[in-house]
């Protein structure tokens, strides 16, 4: 179980692609010790995640999601600011012209980190703002580029998503130190095209 540290009232975990957040909560914690997961990720998105006390007095300081798309961003820094639709039925989430019911603002700040020409891909880094459903995944995709690996959103990329949460900095309790926690993908497809152009 990737368990990478524990407090007494948090723990920090590694979530793999695949694995269910509520599940992961409910195998480290029984129902009556009062855990929960401070924060989520899509079922196919592996990331660091946090598991506390309903009662966390801690602070979650940073946490930036790492991913590839495919093409290039216009601009290597930027933010994109949509109104974006959650279709239940499809379980998709949309952009929309002007705000109206069910419709929830959307602002994230990306970098691009590296292009690779020959597969046409982008590294890229995200902060976001508003933690909505499918948000970086319906974004991107929205401007025609796909996460890899996202064939929900109009990937032809076979591969699991290529979307973590991959860095989150943590206060576990008031009065403590922060940490750092890093999510390590560089030897799986694609993300290993990167970190190859790197070693070369």
């Amino acid at each position: 179980m990737p368990i990478i540290k524990q407090y007494n009232n948090v723990t920090v975990y590694g979530k793999l692609p695949g694995e269910d957040s509520e599940t992961i909560c409910n195998s480290v914690y029984s129902a009556k010790d009062g855990y929960g997961v401070v924060y989520r990720l899509d079922k196919p998105v592996g990331g660091i995640i946090l598991l506390a006390k309903r009662s966390f007095d801690g602070e979650i300081v940073s946490k930036k999601y790492s991913f590839i798309c495919t093409g290039r961003p216009e601009a290597d820094v930027g933010e994109f600011h949509d109104f974006l639709y959650h279709d239940p039925g499809s379980n998709r989430t949309f952009p929309v012209k002007r705000m109206r019911k069910g419709v929830k603002e959307a602002l994230l700040h990306y970098e691009l980190q590296s292009y690779d020409k020959g597969s046409n891909m982008s590294l890229v880094t995200a902060v976001i703002q508003t933690g909505r459903t499918h948000q970086i995944r319906a974004q991107f995709a929205s401007r025609r580029m796909p996460l890899a690996g996202d064939g929900k959103y109009g990937s032809r990329i076979k591969c699991p998503i290529a979307l973590c949460c991959a860095e989150v900095v943590v206060r576990p309790s008031v009065n403590a130190a922060e940490e750092r926690f890093v999510y390590g993908t560089d030897d799986i497809y694609p993300w290993n095209i990167f970190t190859e152009a790197k070693r070369g």
